[in-house]
Order: structure tokens, then sequence, then C-alpha cells
């Protein structure tokens, strides 16, 4: 059984936040934190295609050490990488993947919560710091990202990774949802769908309504910045619907075709379906809060 690799890079962050010189510190940024990790961050700020160098230099330079003072205070009281171990270990007792996908605790710009990101040419599993006010949603984000990382290892064929119409990403959604409620059944069910309790109601209330706008979109793309991103004010779509509906509509299919027909259909996958269809979170999971 291969080792767990969690990497914590935000601890060279800290210390490129002592040795920083206040008249540039790009320098010492790099030296102490880009150049040792280069061959991720690199790949994490190409596959979301945020930044180009000079937009990383000319944020590092406004970098201001009392801005990471409440990230300090939360690592001081609570060890991310522990958190991230033990996700780990309950995501392998689900779903056995060999090998376990890499973990990355960062500090970057505005990052995502949680991310896969394709690093050597495996998928693995990257944190962004910097915006955490509490370190709870860590074994969250994992498990779900964890679910991502088995359906590239999987799915190559199947779900393509990027540059697919809103069906392939209501599948990955829907799947990872499904998948950290398997990992941590005790938690309600907007946290997993992250919404808030009166946001995940308000998705319930208006559900049919939701499912027929997604519905008429799944072979386009144009839904997807909307329902998986900041949503659509005008039209009265608050953000990050599509988690909701991914799982809405993966577990009717499931529920509908069978854990057996779903694993022909995504290979390997037929034991999870399994699980998920006789734990009863289909049943009883929007019902649970």
């Amino acid at each position: 059984m291969a080792p767990m690799k969690i990497h914590s890079l935000y601890l060279d962050f800290f210390r490129f936040l002592e040795e920083m010189a206040e008249e540039d510190p790009w320098p010492s940024y790099q030296r102490l934190y880009l150049e040792p990790h280069e061959e991720f961050l690199t790949a994490y700020w190409q596959s979301f295609d945020h930044f180009h160098r000079e937009q990383i230099v000319e944020r590092v330079r406004a970098i201001k050490k009392e801005d990471y003072g409440q990230l300090r205070a939360l690592v001081q009281m609570q060890d991310p990488a522990a958190l991230a171990v033990e996700a780990l270990e309950k995501c392998r007792e689900i779903f056995p993947l060999e090998p376990l996908p890499a973990v990355y605790l960062f500090v970057g710009f505005f990052s995502a919560d949680g991310a896969t990101v394709e690093v050597r040419e495996s998928p693995a599993i990257a944190l962004g710091l910097e915006r955490f006010r509490d370190f709870k949603e860590i074994p969250l984000l994992v498990a779900h990202e964890f679910c991502h990382c088995a359906q590239h290892s999987h799915l190559k064929g199947v779900i393509p990774k990027d540059d697919g119409p809103l069906l392939y990403k209501m599948i990955a959604e829907g799947l990872s949802v499904l998948f950290s409620q398997l990992v941590y059944p005790d938690l309600p069910l907007h946290r997993h769908l992250f919404l808030t309790p009166e946001r995940f109601q308000w998705c319930r209330e208006n559900q049919e309504a939701l499912l027929e706008l997604a519905g008429a979109d799944l072979a386009e793309k144009k839904l997807l910045p909307v329902l998986f991103g900041p949503g659509d004010p005008d039209a009265g779509l608050p953000p990050r619907l599509g988690y909701f509906l991914a799982r809405q509509m993966v577990g009717h299919c499931l529920c509908h075709h069978g854990a057996d027909q779903f694993g022909e259909t995504f290979p390997g996958f037929g034991d999870l379906f399994g699980k998920i269809l006789e734990s009863g979170i289909l049943a009883s999971g929007a019902e649970k809060e």
C-alpha cells in the first residue's frame, strides 16, 4: 500500500513571509516558495489560466505579512495535514484507489478552496488555504476531490476533463457529491453541496424549474459558468446551484438504471454505485438537515 503524500507548501510560504524584503519581496518569494514548488504551482496556475507571470509578480509585491495572521492562527490550532490524512484514510475505505492522490496544502492568490490538478501526469488534490476561516471543510473537500481523482484515473475516456458540455460536468460533480456523502454521512447535505442552508432550501423549492433549465442545456456549455460559478443575478439564479442539480440528476439516473448498468457505463465505479444505493442516501439525503 503506497504511503500518503501530503505536501505542506504553506510552511515554506510562512518562511517567505518571515524573510521577505519590504522593498521587493519577489526575489525571496522565488527562492523560498516558487522555485521549490514550481512544478505544482505552475500546473495549478495553468490549469485555471488565472495568472501570467507578470500578474504573479505584481501580486507578490503587494503581499503584506499581516494579511496572513488568521491563517497562522488556524494552523497553530489545527494541523491541516493531519486532517487531510484522516480524510484520505476514510476515502480509501470507500473507494480503494491506488495510488492515493497527493494532497498539496498551499497559499496562492484567491485560490479555489479545493481543486483537482494534474501534476506529473497524475491527479492531485490542491487546497488553497488563504481564504479559510476555519478548517472544518478540509475533510469534506478532500473527499470531494478524491472522487474527481478517481474519475480521472478510471473514466478518462468516459468523462472528458475539459471542454465538455454541461452533461459531463453534471456527472462528474454529482458523483463527487454522492461520494462525499458516503464518506461523511453525518454531515448535513447542504455542506456537501457547498450551499448555505437557506440556499439549499431555495433549491429544493425550485427544483423542478431548475432541473428543466439545466436539462435543456445538457449538450451545451452556456450554463456551465452560471451553475458552477457566480450564478446570474439578473435571472434570479444564485451561485453554485450546479452541485445540487448534479446530485439530483445522477442520483435519479442511478436509482432508475441500477448499479450494474451504471457500472458498465462507468468502469471501475460499480462497487461505489452499489454502496450509494445500499446506503439509503438517495432516499433520505434531501430530508436530512
